[in-house]
This record gives C-alpha cells, sequence and structure tokens, in this order.
C-alpha cells in the first residue's frame, strides 16, 4: 500500500475506535437511562429504542445508497458530525420523545458511517487485503466495545448524563481526523467492469436478499444482546445486577474478538466460510442456552458470553465478505446499505423481548432467539447457494 492509503486506513480504524467507545459508553444504558430519568418500564422502553433503532436503519439505507453518487469522505465526515450532534443533544432535553429522536439520529449516522467506511475500503484495497481490513476494523470496533462500557459503568455512578458526553467528545475527533488524514476518492474513478448505479440491481440479486434476511435474523439475535441481557434482567432481578452483568459480558465480548477476530477472520474465504458459518451458528446457540442457565452467577455469564462471541467473530465479518462479493463495483456502498436493512432485526429485538418478557415465562426469550439463530443459518445457506461459491472471489 502506498503511504496516503495506509494513512487513510489508519485514520478511519482510528475513528471507528473513538466512535465505539462512545457508542459503548451510552447504549448498552439507555435501557437503564430511560428507566431512571422518564420511569418508563421494560415494554415501553423496548417500544422506545425498537423506534429508534429501526428510523435509524431505515435512513440510513437511502443514505448509504446515495454513497455511491458522492463523495465518500465527505459523507464520513457529516455522518460524524450528526453523531456528534446527537450524543451533545440528549443530556440537554428533557422529554423522553426527543431522547428517542436523537437517539435515532445516531443510530442513522453510525450505519451510514459504518456503511460507507466498507463500501471505502472495498472500493480501494484487493480482494486478500480487504479480508484482513474488515476483520481488523471489526477487532478495532470491539476494542471500543471493551472500553467504552466499563467507562459508561464509572460516570454512571456520577451522573447518568456523562457518557453522553463523553460520546460526544469521542466524535468530535474523527471529524477532524477524517478530514485531515483521509485520502479523497474521485466520485467518477470507476472500475473497467464497474456497472451503471441503479438501485434496482439490488431488487435483482436473489443471494443479497437471501443474506439480508439471514442478516436480520442474526441481527435480531446478536445484534442488541446486551440491551436485551439488560430488559432480561430487569425483569428478573433489579437495575443495580443488570449494570453489573452488562459491565461483565460486553468486556468479555470485546475481549475475544479483539484477541481472535483478526487471526480467524483474515483466514476466512469462500471454500471455507460455510462450515466455519455453521460452526459459529452452534457457538451463538451454546451461548444462549448459557444465558438462560447462568442465573445470579457472573463467572456463568461470563463463560457464557465467550462461547457466544466466537459465534460473533466467525459471522460478523463472514457477512461482509459474502455481499462485498456479490456486489459489482460502483455499487459497494448501496449493496452493504442493503444488507444494513438487517439490522432492523436488532431494532425490533428490544420491543419483542419486553413483549415476550410480559406475556411469557422468562426462559422463553432465550429458546425463541435459538430457533430464530437456526432460521438465520438456513437463510445463509440459500443464499450461498443462489450464487454458487465457486463465482465468488476466492484471491
Amino acid at each position: 500500500m502506498i503511504f496516503t492509503q495506509k494513512r487513510s486506513i489508519l485514520a478511519l480504524l482510528a475513528s471507528s475506535l473513538l466512535l465505539t467507545i462512545g457508542r459503548g459508553a451510552t447504549l448498552p444504558f439507555m435501557t437503564i437511562y430511560l428507566n431512571r430519568q422518564y420511569g418508563m418500564n421494560v415494554e415501553q422502553v423496548g417500544y422506545a429504542l425498537t423506534l429508534a433503532l429501526t428510523i435509524g436503519v431505515v435512513f440510513s439505507l437511502g443514505f448509504g445508497i446515495l454513497a455511491d453518487k458522492f463523495d465518500k469522505k465527505r459523507y464520513m465526515v457529516l455522518a460524524v458530525s450528526a453523531f456528534l450532534i446527537g450524543f451533545a443533544a440528549i443530556p440537554m432535553v428533557s422529554h423522553a420523545g426527543l431522547v428517542v429522536l436523537f437517539f435515532a439520529m445516531i443510530n442513522c449516522a453510525y450505519s451510514v458511517f459504518s456503511t460507507v467506511v466498507k463500501a471505502y475500503f472495498s472500493d480501494t484495497l484487493g480482494a486478500t487485503a480487504k479480508a484482513k481490513i474488515f476483520s481488523l476494523n471489526y477487532s478495532v470496533i470491539n476494542i471500543g466495545w471493551t472500553v467504552g462500557p466499563p467507562l459508561g459503568t464509572l460516570l454512571v455512578m456520577y451522573n447518568l448524563n456523562l457518557p453522553f458526553l463523553l460520546a460526544a467528545t469521542c466524535s468530535a475527533i474523527p471529524v477532524v481526523v477524517i478530514q485531515l488524514f483521509v485520502q479523497r476518492i474521485s466520485v467518477s474513478a470507476r472500475e473497467e467492469n464497474s456497472v451503471a448505479w441503479s438501485p434496482s440491481v439490488l431488487l435483482q440479486d436473489r443471494a443479497l436478499r437471501w443474506f439480508t434476511f439471514s442478516g436480520f435474523l442474526a441481527s435480531f439475535v446478536a445484534g442488541s444482546f446486551a440491551s436485551c441481557i439488560s430488559q432480561y434482567l430487569m425483569s428478573v432481578a433489579d437495575n443495580e445486577f443488570a449494570e453489573k452483568v452488562v459491565a461483565v459480558i460486553l468486556p468479555v465480548n470485546a475481549a475475544m474478538v479483539v484477541t481472535l477476530q483478526y487471526a480467524i477472520g483474515r483466514r476466512l474465504n469462500a471454500s471455507n466460510l460455510r462450515p466455519l458459518m455453521t460452526f459459529g451458528t452452534v457457538c451463538f446457540i451454546l451461548g444462549l442456552v448459557g444465558f438462560m442457565l447462568s442465573g445470579a452467577n457472573l463467572w456463568f455469564w461470563g463463560l457464557a458470553a465467550a462461547v457466544f462471541t466466537i459465534g460473533e467473530i466467525i459471522y460478523a465479518p463472514g457477512e461482509y465478505m459474502l455481499i462485498d462479493n456479490i456486489a459489482p463495483p460502483g455499487m459497494k456502498a448501496s449493496y452493504f446499505s442493503a444488507q444494513a436493512l438487517g439490522w432492523l432485526g436488532a431494532a425490533m429485538n428490544p420491543l419483542m423481548t419486553g413483549l415476550i418478557l410480559t406475556s411469557m415465562p422468562d426462559w422463553a426469550l432465550f429458546a425463541i432467539l435459538i430457533l430464530v439463530t437456526f432460521f438465520a443459518w438456513l437463510a445463509m445457506i440459500r443464499g450461498i447457494r443462489a450464487k454458487p461459491l465457486g463465482q465468488l472471489q476466492t484471491n
């Protein structure tokens, strides 16, 4: 890689780290924040978070698709700026509806940034380098999840608003870093085999539809698992124990990803992706069984989180690689944006978790998540068969 390309990659990885530290310091505690500040119960919190996450994902689809037509560097700066404004505004408002609105803007901005970063890497790196950088980016994100939640836990002890101010501070730095150090890519600079930009192509790709549906189900299980477990613990225990469990499982999750993600992710390819994704599915299921049986034992919660994380280590970069390989040049951001619709599963999780916990036995939550995990695996297999692995890039 030339120096400017390395500098751009380092700047974007650093930005991902800082944004995730801010997000990690706030997102797991949104359930507790809404409960304490506005007296919202588990079901009301579920509705609020689901609405905010859904709005964020839907709007990010449109913004992400348009990124293929405009300068990606400017797009990232605007997304991070919106991220900053949202976190700075939440402590200043005194109405739950405004908190939900700004939280939706934060999620939209973060989703757009993540989508455009992946598209930027996809446009500027070769096939072999992509697997390494995707995994490295995911590792960096999880370093943020390792640092963020303990910081959030510490700050919450002093003031509920402090995590949001930390997030705003963390997001101010990337605005400057991206502007100064990320290389601009000309919109007119297209590969020879690039296709004409047309959103209708997304609707015609069967593999994309199956992969997006698989991502929807997988994100329902794993995308909001911290807030899901917080809601579960608020139902069976109390806020104090919920904070302790969240402060255990998120660092365990992040630490394992940081240590194993790059080593495993860089070896993912078309020939081994299917068996590894199957193994990841088994780990998800075993982790969910562990959560169901952990009770009040923090050690068991940590062990279950470790097993669950092995599935995440395989699944997350695997899904991105599948999309990268079927996305035609010139439409990378559009394909990654369509894949981001799968995060509606994570958006639905707080609502469905609240409904399940208020209408069914507590253990039913994890039983349903296990079933959903199995169907996510089936949808992924259908996507692979829709476009044979032999047609995917393997170099």
